[in-house]
């Protein structure tokens, strides 16, 4: 058991202090005397809240998810945990579908050998390389492609998110197999549907938004746009 004493505890609707936070896997309590046999850490009046989630960050201290490197993995780790970050998508960009995958091996491999400091790798946020040249943003258009089901599913042990352009899936029937066979989230993003189609895209697959407003087709008063879906 670990009891955190001396912090300030944060609930939704207040901050709580001169209480004791215990936890082992999960908070098991707050209590007002210090057990025995507990490890004490002591919060020095700092803020005791729950760990951030980041779910789409491309690279840290000089290292990028897409260098498909193990150690620039472990370094963007070891940096965010400083910051109060406990979970985090790596997220990939659309670039060469071969650095991709390295980018989804070397996150696969750290992941896998818990061998490492810093914040947890729950999966990989593919954003790209399915999206749409009008929309790419800082994504290289040499890189983008259609829409492929068997990619994803072949790397649905790590893949957690996959943003992509609906209106570049006819009928949507890679998204379909998507969201029908992985449990990996659709969302689109870089897109420019019509505020028809996104819709009809959530009925077949798409859960999620990427960078809701941005690089995606705008609310206005006659075309709801993505941003409307």
């Amino acid at each position: 058991m670990i009891a955190i004493k001396n912090g300030k505890i944060i609930f939704k609707d207040r901050i709580i202090e001169n209480k004791i936070l215990l936890l082992k896997d999960k908070i098991e309590g707050i209590v007002d005397t210090l057990p025995e046999n507990c490890e004490v850490i002591d919060a020095e009046g700092g803020y005791i809240a729950p760990g951030f989630i980041d779910l789409h960050i491309h690279g840290y201290l000089g290292k990028d998810v897409c260098d498909a490197n193990v150690d620039s993995i472990k370094t963007i780790a070891g940096g965010l945990v400083e910051n109060g970050v406990t979970g985090f998508l790596p997220t990939t960009m659309t670039v060469d579908m071969k650095v991709i995958e390295g980018a989804l091996n070397a996150c696969r491999e750290v992941k896998n050998s818990g061998e490492y400091y810093g914040s947890s790798i729950l999966g990989v946020h593919a954003e790209g390389p399915f999206i749409s040249a009008s929309k790419k943003g800082a994504q290289d258009e040499r890189y983008i492609l259609k829409p492929d089901a068997d990619f994803v599913k072949a790397n649905a042990d790590i893949i957690k998110i996959i943003t992509l352009a609906p209106e570049e899936d006819k009928d949507f029937a890679e998204i379909k197999r998507m969201a029908e066979e992985t449990d990996v989230v659709v969302s689109m993003g870089h897109t420019s549907a019509d505020y028809k189609t996104a819709m009809e895209s959530t009925r077949n697959g798409v859960k999620h938004a990427t960078h809701l407003f941005n690089a995606m087709t705008p609310m206005t008063h006659r075309a709801p746009g993505v941003v409307g879906a």
